[in-house]
């Protein structure tokens, strides 16, 4: 899994929510019926500002290689810090649905609603979700959180949750990806990165 350099920072994003489920619409007249399905997960279009060649090189080649081996990030919170957590994991495994319990926060803690926050699964990938429903820790260091969308993946007890840095993660969308060297020699790089799992 490749990573990019911290230094710079995006300097926008715009995520979207690639929806699995669908509306059915009857011929009929009949009322509308919404039917959810596992699998809804995000993609996001990242862009970095202008940078010299001497840094730009590096963040190509990194992208390059991302095309086969995938590509972990940041999810781009642009100044909206989301406090200290603690260090969260899941409390149970095999959990489903769009509440997900975790154990080890910071009494008091509030994960406002909007936060994002990703899970690790044993393997080490990343599994990115907002919360829907701000939610209190308890003083044991608990909390049951609503997130959208449903879990994807049945994590094991104590997988690890990142809530003070969000990470998305998987690969650069296209079948192609560029970029443009204008006569000034700045090169802004923009891509979309979409969740693999």
């Amino acid at each position: 899994m490749i990573e990019l350099p911290n230094d710079p920072a995006p300097n926008g994003a715009a995520p979207s929510l690639l929806d699995y489920g669908m509306t059915l619409r009857p011929g009929s007249g009949a009322a509308i019926l919404r039917v959810d399905r596992k699998g809804s997960r995000y993609r996001v279009n990242v862009s970095y500002p202008p940078m010299l060649p001497s840094v730009s090189r590096i963040f190509i080649a990194r992208l390059l290689k991302a095309k086969r081996e995938g590509l972990r990030i940041p999810y781009p919170l642009i100044d909206v810090p989301q406090g200290s957590p603690g260090s969260p994991v899941v409390d149970g495994a095999g959990q489903s649905g769009t509440t997900i319990n975790l154990r080890g926060l910071t009494p008091g803690y509030a994960a406002k609603e909007g936060y994002w926050l990703s899970i690790e699964d044993e393997n080490g990938q990343h599994y990115l979700h907002n919360v829907s429903e701000t939610g209190r820790v308890d003083a044991s260091g608990e909390v049951a959180l609503s997130i959208t969308p449903e879990l994807r993946w049945p994590f094991e007890d104590g997988a690890a949750v990142h809530l003070a840095k969000p990470m998305v993660e998987g690969f650069v969308d296209g079948n192609e990806w560029s970029w443009a060297i204008p006569v000034n020699r700045l090169i802004a790089i923009e891509f979309t990165l979409e969740e693999a799992g």
